[in-house]
């Protein structure tokens, strides 16, 4: 098990947090819904995921891993990561692999301290995995006891994001919370799986109902980047995942990580860094965040696993 929140390679954030109703919820992944379909945030991509041809035989896809952190501009490492069956062939074959990142929030208390406990129990999470129930009801159900887990714990005064992911028999498993990503690179585009809980899901929705939408107006609210869903919240509600198995295919890379990368990058850079081989790829994604020398740098992580 690869495991790190401090050297490198590991991440993090800074972020006010606030709490949605679900009625506005999902009023504003609705919304978000539509306003994606009139401005997608990805690179223009040549053809959406699809499974893989139904009259091609399945073949065991080799998995090449890969991760980069960096502290930024902040004071300490808020992010915390952890690689699962990356490096045991048999395990991997019988169990998946497992990769996490989360991003302790720098605005709250302890974000390193529960960007950690947030990836130990994800990690006791997968391990309890049964794959002959419900998995996404599995993922889902655990992560929400986590979050009250991590509530109780800390006294209702840390957060941290959450993105996930079992890549297992081929096929793809996710969850997120809050505003960390996961990328998949298929053929010529980047796409983003997880929808993102911030604020900015809200003012997309508000600008649907105006005579005149305006993109630019929603994401230069100065609270658009709040988060309105993190781990460490009682009684977690706001959750994306995936809701059936991926079908992967090779040449597929999927890339998790922190907005130190996702929030500064844009898909073309994506696109190019996950078009490379994972070693290569972290290495460019470095460069690319120490080359933006933003004067507000966040911690930033990221994961890569490429499928052959």
């Amino acid at each position: 098990m690869t495991r790190s929140t401090s050297a490198p390679p590991s991440c993090s954030l800074s972020r006010c947090a606030a709490s949605s109703s679900p009625g506005r919820r999902s009023q504003g992944r609705t919304a978000m819904g539509l306003f994606d379909r009139l401005f997608r945030r990805s690179a223009p991509p040549a053809q959406a995921p699809e499974p893989a041809p139904a009259d091609e035989g399945p073949r065991d896809l080799v998995l090449r891993v890969s991760n980069l952190q960096g502290i930024g501009r902040r004071e300490g490492q808020e992010d915390s990561f952890a690689l699962l069956n990356a490096s045991d062939p048999e395990v991997l074959a019988q169990r998946g692999l497992f990769a996490v990142v989360c991003d302790g929030m720098g605005g709250m208390e302890g974000g390193r301290e529960i960007s950690e406990g947030a990836v130990d129990g994800f990690l006791q999470l997968f391990q309890a995995l049964n794959d002959e129930g419900d998995v996404p009801r599995q993922l889902r159900e655990g992560t929400c006891a986590l979050s009250d887990g991590l509530f109780q714990r800390f006294n209702g005064r840390s957060g941290t994001t959450a993105v996930a992911v079992r890549v297992f028999q081929n096929a793809l498993h996710w969850i997120s919370v809050g505003d960390s990503a996961i990328f998949l690179r298929r053929g010529g585009g980047v796409f983003q799986l997880n929808q993102e809980h911030t604020y900015l899901n809200v003012l997309y929705g508000q600008e649907l109902e105006q005579t005149v939408i305006c993109r630019e107006r929603a994401e230069g609210h100065e609270d658009a980047r709040r988060l309105t869903s993190f781990v460490g919240v009682d009684c977690l509600e706001e959750v994306d995942q995936s809701l059936r198995p991926l079908p992967l295919l090779p040449g597929d890379v999927i890339l998790l990580c922190s907005d130190g990368i996702s929030g500064i990058l844009s898909p073309a850079e994506l696109l190019e860094a996950m078009s490379l081989e994972p070693d290569a790829g972290c290495a460019l994604l470095e460069t690319m965040v120490r080359e933006k020398d933003l004067p507000e740098q966040d911690n930033y992580t990221g994961i890569l696993i490429s499928c052959t």
